[in-house]
């Protein structure tokens, strides 16, 4: 599947800034450490998330997707996009996951949800992240690590009907089943340039019983991060150059 869908890497200029290196993440593995790969932003279809699948050596493809559960139960899409690796976000399956050995213990995670692909445009980019801190109380509870990852292009290649029945259908099943548009205002990807930036792992310790105060400080280091991602590399993908970005 990796080599038919390889062109794609062409069409939308492909590229990787990995501050932690593909190595990195299997010493990690072999040394019984989880992460989550903290990502941001959501997008329609996360072109950059399928991108770096297709790119990936063969064992990081390994690495499962968490997705809103209801995504799981839409015929067809659960089929298409199950190829990929999905799995449900729920806490409680989260859990089971991480007890997996190496790479398989580790996990994908679009931070921002379907709640986030109705705040971005072409002109900003506007995170649903302010509020989002029940990665962080997982991950401190289970002895994760978070490693903030950003999609740069995710909201840029397609735009999408931010008002009308589907929309709010979309926001309250958890899915993208809205109106989008791209090249011709046709459901075409745009050919952008999409560029995968992975940071370093924030190095959460393991607190069983997090209070809110851990949390919010973790939390914090996250958003620190994802801004500190966002500032370094926007400037290799012309879409963004010009861009600001919002937390909210």
């Amino acid at each position: 599947m990796a080599r038919l869908l390889s062109p794609m890497l062409d069409y939308f200029d492909y590229n990787e800034e990995l501050e932690t290196s593909d190595d990195e993440l299997r010493k990690m593995a072999k040394e019984g450490k989880k992460v989550i790969v903290a990502t941001v932003p959501h997008g329609v279809i996360s072109f950059v998330g399928l991108c770096c699948w297709v790119n990936a050596p063969d064992d990081l493809r390994r690495i499962k997707t968490a997705v809103a559960s209801s995504l799981l139960y839409i015929p067809i899409l659960k089929n298409v996009m199950g190829i990929f690796g999905l799995t449900s976000a729920s806490a409680s399956n989260l859990k089971k996951h991480f007890k997996k050995d190496g790479v398989d213990g580790s996990i994908v995670v679009y931070i921002g949800g379907i709640a986030e692909l109705f705040k971005s445009s072409r002109k900003d980019e506007r995170l649903h992240l302010a509020n989002r801190k029940g990665f962080i109380k997982l991950a401190l509870r289970e002895g994760v690590d978070i490693l903030p990852a950003y999609f740069f292009g995710n909201t840029s290649v397609l735009t999408v009907m931010k008002t009308g029945p589907l929309a709010n259908l979309s926001r309250k099943i958890q899915a993208a089943l809205t109106y989008f548009w791209g090249k011709f205002y046709l459901p075409i990807p745009r050919d952008e340039k999409l560029l995968y930036a992975r940071g370093r792992p924030l190095g959460l310790p393991h607190i069983p019983e997090p209070t809110q105060e851990d949390i919010d400080k973790w939390h914090a280091k996250y958003c620190e991060e994802i801004t500190r991602l966002f500032e370094k590399y926007k400037e290799k993908v012309p879409m963004y150059k010009h861009k600001q970005l919002y937390i909210e």
